[in-house]
C-alpha cells in the first residue's frame, strides 16, 4: 500500500506550546542550568581554588584558557556529529561525562592535572550546549525562537551566578571541593530522568526519516487531537541540506551571514568569558573590594541576565533582533569600559554586576538565540556550533590575556576597556547583519533556510 505523506508543520507552527513542549523546554533549561553551575565553579572561585592548589592568582588564567579550548574543540567537532546521528543520545552522553570530570576535578593535588581535568569537561559540557539548544529551537515555532532561546541560555547563566552564590557559601564552611561534589551529584541523579524522557528532535527525525515511528508518537504528545497513522511519511517544507553540513554554511546566500556571525560570537564571547572568569578576582584585586562581596556583585550578573531578555525584546519590536543585540552589547562595551571607577567608589560593583549581565551576558544569549534560529534543521547544530566556536576561540585568548595584564599590574582603567574592546567589534558585525536583506522574510525567527532576516 502506497504511504501517504502529511506534514509536521502546521502542528510545530502553532504558537501555543503545550504541556509536553513546555516541559521538553524547562527540562533542558534545567539542564543548562546545572551546567552552567558545574561549568562556571572555577570562575566564581577562582582565588579559593588558586590557594588551594598554592598557585598564585593570575595563574588561574591557564585554567580559563584550557577550558575555552576544550569548548573550542567540542564546537568544532560534536555537533558536526550530531547532524549526522541526533542529538539526543549526545546530549545525555556528554552530560554524563561532564559531571564525571566535575567530580575527578576535587580528586587532582597538582595544577597541571586540574587544568586537563577542566578542559576534558569543557570537552563535554560544549558537546551538549549547542545539541540541547538545536533540540529545543525544533521543537519551537520559529515565531518564538528568540525570546525563548535567549532565555534557555540565561538559565546557564543563572546556574553559573548560582555556583557564585552557593560557592561562595559552601567555602565558608567547608572546602572548594564541597560545591564540585554538589553539582556533579545533581547532574549525575538527572542522567537517568534524561534517558528515559528526552525525546530526539522531531524536526531532525522528518529531515532524516519520515517514516520513523517515533514521529507519530511525538505528535500526538504535543497535539492529542492529530491522527497519526503507521502508513504515513511525515515531512517538513524546511528546505532539505545538500551535502555535508559544514558546506551548507556557506551555500544558499549563507556566507555572509556565517562570517559575520563568527566575527560577532568571536568578539562578544571574548568579554563575556573574560569578565565572567575573572570578575570576581577584578572586583577583589582591582577595586580593593572584600572577595566574598566580590563574588554576590558578580553574582547580580544573574538578576541583569533576567532582565536582558526582555530589554532585548522591548528593543527588537523597533529595529528587529539582529539591531536589539547590537545596541545590548556596545551599550555593555561602553558600560565595561567605566568598571574603573569601583576602586574610587566601591558599591559600584553592584551596578556593574547587574549591567554585565544585562548587556553582556544578556546579549550574549541573546546572539546565541539568532545562531539556531539562523540555520535550517539539518545543519543546525553545526551551524550553533561553529558559531559558538569561533567565540570559543577567541575567548581562549581572553582570559589567559586578563591573567597576564593582571600579573603586569595594569590599572584598572586598562584592564577593563581592553576586555571590553571587542564588544564594538561585535556591534559593527551586526550592523551588517541588520542590513542584509532576503526576499520575503521579516525576521530572522521565521527563516526557514538560514539566510539574514530583514531587520527593519
Amino acid at each position: 500500500m502506497e504511504r501517504q505523506t502529511q506534514s509536521i508543520d502546521a502542528v510545530l507552527e502553532q504558537s501555543t506550546l503545550g504541556s509536553y513542549r513546555w516541559k521538553i523546554y524547562a527540562v533542558c533549561a534545567a539542564l543548562m542550568a546545572l551546567e552552567g553551575y558545574d561549568g562556571y565553579l572555577v570562575s566564581n572561585l577562582a582565588p579559593v581554588i588558586a590557594r588551594g592548589l598554592s598557585v598564585p592568582i593570575p595563574t588561574m588564567g591557564i585554567v580559563f584558557s584550557a577550558q575555552a579550548i576544550g569548548f573550542a574543540v567540542a564546537y568544532y567537532t560534536i555537533p558536526l556529529l550530531a547532524d549526522l546521528i541526533g542529538r539526543r543520545n549526545i546530549i545525555v552522553t556528554c552530560a554524563l561525562f561532564f559531571a564525571l570530570l566535575t567530580y575527578a576535578t576535587t580528586l587532582v593535588e597538582e595544577f597541571s592535572s586540574f587544568v586537563i581535568i577542566r578542559a576534558l569537561a569543557f570537552v563535554a559540557l560544549g558537546g551538549a550546549i549547542p545539541n540541547i539548544v538545536a533540540l529545543v529551537a525544533e521543537f519551537l515555532p520559529r515565531s518564538r525562537h528568540g525570546s525563548l532561546l535567549t532565555w534557555l541560555f540565561i538559565g546557564h547563566g543563572l546556574g553559573a551566578a548560582a555556583a557564585g552564590w552557593i560557592g561562595s557559601y559552601l567555602i565558608a564552611y567547608y572546602s572548594w571541593h564541597v560545591p564540585f561534589w554538589l553539582g556533579s551529584a545533581v547532574l549525575l541523579m538527572a542522567i537517568p530522568f534524561l534517558w528515559t524522557y528526552l525525546p530526539e528532535s522531531i524536526r531532525y527525525l522528518a529531515v532524516k526519516d519520515g517514516k520513523d515511528p517515533r514521529i507519530g508518537k511525538i505528535l500526538r504528545r504535543i497535539d492529542p487531537s492529530v491522527q497519526v497513522s503507521d502508513n504515513v511519511v511525515y515531512v517538513t517544507a524546511e528546505a532539505q541540506a545538500k551535502g555535508v553540513p559544514l558546506a551548507g554554511l556557506f551555500s544558499d546566500g549563507r556566507l555572509k551571514l556565517t562570517l559575520f556571525l563568527w566575527i560577532a560570537n568571536a568578539a562578544t564571547f571574548y568579554t563575556a568569558a573574560t569578565l565572567t572568569a575573572w570578575l570576581p578576582s577584578f572586583l577583589n584585586v582591582l577595586g580593593g573590594v572584600e572577595f566574598k562581596d566580590a563574588v554576590r556583585m558578580a553574582s547580580l550578573s544573574a538578576i541583569g541576565s533576567m532582565v536582558g531578555p526582555l530589554l532585548l525584546d522591548l528593543l527588537a519590536k523597533h529595529g528587529g533582533r539582529f539591531r536589539a543585540v547590537l545596541a545590548a552589547v556596545v551599550a555593555g562595551g561602553i558600560v565595561m569600559c567605566l568598571m574603573g571607577s569601583v576602586a574610587e567608589v566601591p558599591p559600584l560593583g553592584w551596578v556593574f554586576g547587574f549591567c554585565f549581565g544585562m548587556l553582556v551576558i544578556g546579549g550574549q544569549a541573546g546572539l546565541n538565540s539568532l545562531n539556531a534560529s539562523c540555520y535550517p534543521t539539518a545543519m543546525r547544530s553545526t551551524g550553533i556550533g561553529w558559531a559558538a566556536g569561533a567565540g570559543r576561540v577567541a575567548s581562549v585568548i581572553g582570559p589567559g590575556l586578563a591573567g597576564a595584564m593582571l600579573a603586569a599590574h595594569w590599572s584598572p582603567n586598562a584592564i577593563y576597556v581592553a576586555t571590553a574592546a571587542p564588544l564594538f567589534i561585535a556591534g559593527i558585525a551586526l550592523a551588517v547583519l541588520a542590513n542584509l536583506r532576503t526576499e520575503n522574510v521579516d525576521v530572522p525567527d521565521q527563516l526557514p533556510q538560514g539566510a539574514v532576516a530583514k531587520a527593519d
